[in-house]
């Protein structure tokens, strides 16, 4: 039985692989049609190199933030210190950028299970994160549309559309939380009429996200939380505004916030190692919206995948070396069900 166990792990894995090199050559393909090397190497001529200095900054700066507030997330059951924090997220951002189809995800969970952690709260933990990650660009973005004197009405109108949607989603979360038993029975019911192994697997993620999203019953630690998470994607946003800056693209900051939400979903599907062509797409058509010519957009996008990589991998072998975390190839047996 581990052996069949093992040999659909692997066979999962195999196919993510090859679905996300697929996905990976099309939005590659899709970014860069209709460009040439020449003009590829033209548009990257234009870019004022020393603007990396100070994004390089900025990019620590996030990395930083995003330990911290991990730590906030963990500390229920599993206190680390900031330095042991810094290098699980550097390592973990690494292996994403080096690893196909996001199975750099399993990083996490394996490390932190060599600090004592269980499986089921790691990955209840990275849920939280995801959720308060949403939750912190929506509200930037939908602040950022509403504050844009310049931008058309109807952006205003979607920014007033998000925060609201944003204010009935913490709501509904609260209020499952404060009926959490209800609510645990009422979606088993609804999981119960679906095809076995989906309703198993749905009802085991949603129990696993009630169990995380726990830390919200304590409203300080969600307020600190959704902080953390507001101040991480204004760094990233200011980052990308800095390359817009970089290449004379002369746009409002909601450009900027907007390229971070498409990229955001961009990278979330499964892809190519280093996330190559679903940032790029990205980087293009978010671009596009606001009339930026195919060639800056693809150098833009190009260099700022470049220079996100080279500083993720550096940082992460710095602390892969300097630091007790060890990698080996038990990550992908011990976390099956992640696959």
């Amino acid at each position: 039985m581990a052996e069949n166990g093992g040999r659909n792990s692997s066979l999962k894995r195999n196919i993510l692989i090859i679905i996300g090199g697929l996905l990976g050559l099309f939005f590659l393909w899709l970014a860069f049609r209709g460009i040439s090397l020449v003009d590829l190497e033209d548009g990257i001529r234009q870019m004022k190199f020393w603007y990396l200095l100070p994004c390089l900054f900025l990019a620590i700066s996030c990395q930083f933030v995003r330990a911290v507030r991990f730590g906030v997330i963990l500390s229920p059951f599993c206190s680390l210190n900031t330095k042991t924090l810094w290098d699980l997220l550097n390592i973990w951002a690494a292996a994403n950028m080096i690893l196909p189809a996001r199975l750099g995800e399993l990083v996490r969970p394996y490390l932190l299970q060599q600090k004592g952690a269980s499986f089921s709260s790691v990955f209840g933990s990275v849920m939280v994160e995801r959720f308060f990650d949403l939750s912190g660009l929506l509200l930037l973005l939908g602040v950022v549309l509403l504050k844009t004197h310049d931008a058309p009405a109807k952006f205003s109108f979607l920014g007033i559309v998000l925060l609201f949607c944003l204010a009935i989603g913490y709501a509904m979360v609260l209020t499952i939380l404060m009926k959490r038993e209800k609510a645990v029975y009422l979606f088993n019911r609804i999981f119960a009429r679906l095809p076995r192994k989906a309703g198993q697997f749905l009802s085991g993620v949603f129990e696993k996200l009630i169990e995380g999203l726990g830390i919200m019953a304590s409203p300080k630690q969600a307020f600190i939380i959704f902080s953390y998470s507001v101040v991480l994607w204004l760094l990233f946003s200011a980052t990308t505004f800095l390359f817009l800056l970089a290449f004379s693209i002369n746009a409002p900051f909601l450009v900027a916030v907007t390229i971070q939400l498409f990229i955001a979903l961009g990278v979330a599907l499964p892809s190519a190692p280093g996330f190559i062509g679903t940032f790029h797409a990205a980087g293009r058509y978010a671009l596009a919206l606001f009339n930026v010519g195919a060639v800056v957009a693809v150098s833009f996008a190009t260099v700022y995948h470049l220079f996100s990589l080279v500083v993720c991998v550096s940082l992460g072998l710095t602390s892969y070396f300097s630091s007790d975390f060890r990698l080996d190839q038990k990550i992908f047996s011990s976390n099956e069900s992640m696959t």
